[in-house]
């Protein structure tokens, strides 16, 4: 029979001082380790089944299990746990096996209870704090997942996510946006991370290795699907007879030629009225060496006024249920229901829609280059000239505006 250890008193026990393990009795096995630094803690020493060692002999095989720091477990809820233990290695069951696949279980049961929406609204939660210097990284994380996320895989378990998915989210997207294409793939990967460190699954559906292996390589610069100028005027009857906010910010943004975000993001204390004048702050600028005027004429500033006497809020766009602007995924939304085509044959995407614009100026107008590209907030390319360069030329582009409005109204 094992020797039996004598069973110590707490007072005892908390009087070892030497390293090591120490028997305190009371249940087999039951041991007060205390390490060199001096922490103490419960540890039971069993016999579980055999092993074979380096000699190729069957031998029994004793691990030691942890029954938490002397602390945290009295000497009598040490004993409990020492003595249970023993009761499930005489049924011959493996206590560390069964709290693997208890651990197991619980990752399952998580898994099994959140969503893919839930998983991203998860993880924008957690890193809202990292994104300081970015004051709208949020609601655009949330634009993107109300836009494109929720839609197609919102209400899937995190588990059940497969590569395929993610594609079908990303593929919309993949060849006409390709900026709007990366930033979502760095979202659902990014979360797919998050969901592997909280035990939601072990791998990532979204890893870039992945994606490279199903998807085409992603377009990087080039020329935007654009709009033939000749077709722009149908295009804008028909955009003018839906409503909604996705319809006004696109027809803003195709009237005053501004980039996706520097229209998204207006405010309406950016607008002058009564001098036509909508100033585009220096930060919302691509170029950022100035604050950017937009003049207001024909259709804009009728469009403008008419939502500025039902406005709720500073934010010309507001995105639907949020405190944020509208997502750019909003806009390419409505092209892709509206379906207008490039040359092509490809999908038009709204910053083509500044190719159209200028297309038409250089070919339609006679309004000087170095007018067209103030009004597209180019930067200029020549260092000597961009030197002497003070003006902004409002009113030379005041004009060339009007005629651009008048065009789009098919006049």
């Amino acid at each position: 029979m094992p020797k039996t250890a004598s069973q110590l008193t707490i007072l005892e026990v908390k009087a070892l001082r030497k390293p090591g393990l120490h028997p305190v009795g009371g249940a087999p096995g039951l041991q007060l380790q205390i390490s060199p630094s001096g922490a103490r803690s419960w540890v039971a020493r069993l016999t579980v089944g055999k092993r074979v060692n380096s000699s190729g002999l069957a031998v029994q095989h004793r691990r030691d299990f942890g029954l938490g720091s002397l602390g945290d477990v009295s000497l009598a809820q040490a004993r409990e746990k020492a003595r249970l233990l023993r009761i499930k290695v005489a049924e011959n069951v493996d206590p560390l096996a069964e709290k693997m696949v208890a651990k197991a279980q619980a990752a399952n049961a998580r898994a099994a209870a959140i969503s893919v929406t839930a998983a991203v609204e998860g993880f924008i939660e957690d890193m809202k704090g990292k994104w300081v210097r970015d004051p709208k990284g949020v609601s655009k994380r949330l634009a993107m997942l109300g836009t494109f996320i929720t839609p197609v895989i919102g209400t899937l378990r995190v588990a059940d996510v497969e590569a395929g998915h993610v594609v079908k989210v990303l593929r919309p997207v993949w060849e006409t946006s390709p900026a709007t294409a990366e930033r979502l793939a760095s979202l659902l990967r990014n979360t797919f991370d998050w969901c592997k460190a909280h035990k939601y699954r072990n791998d990532n559906p979204a890893a870039t290795e992945i994606l490279n292996k199903l998807l085409p390589k992603l377009r990087e610069g080039g020329k935007h699907p654009s709009l033939p100028f000749a077709l722009l005027p149908a295009f804008m009857r028909d955009l003018r007879a839906r409503d909604g906010m996705s319809a006004h910010a696109l027809e803003v943004t195709i009237l005053s030629a501004l980039r996706t975000n520097e229209s998204l993001g207006a405010e309406w204390s950016e607008l002058d009225f009564e001098s036509r004048v909508w100033t585009v702050p220096r930060s919302r600028m691509k170029v950022k060496r100035d604050v950017h005027r937009v003049p207001l004429e024909g259709s804009l500033l009728d469009l403008l006024k008419r939502m500025h006497s039902v406005r709720t809020g500073n934010l010309i766009f507001p995105g639907a249920g949020s405190s944020g602007p509208l997502s750019d995924g909003a806009m390419l939304e409505l092209l892709k229901e509206m379906k207008p085509l490039d040359k092509d044959g490809r999908r038009v995407v709204t910053h083509g829609y500044r190719a159209t614009f200028s297309t038409w100026c250089s070919e339609a107008t006679d309004h000087p280059s170095e007018v067209r590209e103030m009004a597209l907030a180019h930067k200029i390319k020549n260092q000597t000239e961009a030197s002497y360069r003070r003006g902004d030329l409002l009113e030379k582009r005041r004009s060339l505006m009007a005629d651009w409005s008048r065009f789009c109204d098919g006049v």
